[in-house]
């Protein structure tokens, strides 16, 4: 199954990006949220305040800890498996959830693991338009 996003333009930023609806899904709570199609995030990774909507009740001490590191500097995160869903298409993937990663207008990153090697991702600047395929 194929899907394709026009680029859209959030925030202060004037520059049309890939970002693409999501829904992440825990148990049996789900949250819709944006994210940027990123070949350059190691993992799937969003804010922690999604965590708290999907999982209120969670220890953190339970999950593996680790740090992140990137063009916006580094971050903490909480590892843990969640279901991300494109339109009715649901798959499980290890996402971060970090506290100190909190975009104003998107709540996540859609990364190389998880993402990129669920789907064949093709970039179409020409049209503004990313497919996942």
């Amino acid at each position: 199954m194929s899907h394709t996003f026009k680029y859209q333009t959030i925030g202060s930023s004037k520059l049309p990006r890939p970002f693409i609806p999501l829904t992440l899904r825990y148990g049996n709570r789900s949250v819709k949220t944006k994210a940027l199609v990123d070949s350059g995030a190691d993992f799937c990774m969003f804010t922690g305040e999604l965590l708290d909507i999907l999982a209120p009740d969670i220890d953190l001490n339970t999950l593996e800890k680790v740090s992140l590191g990137g063009v916006g500097g580094a971050a903490a995160g909480y590892v843990t498996h969640i279901e991300i869903g494109v339109h009715t298409t649901f798959f499980s993937v290890p996402a971060v959830f970090s506290f100190e990663f909190s975009p104003d207008e998107f709540g996540g990153l859609a990364g190389q693991v998880g993402f990129f090697d669920t789907f064949k991702i093709q970039f179409d600047w020409t049209n503004r338009e990313v497919h996942l395929i």
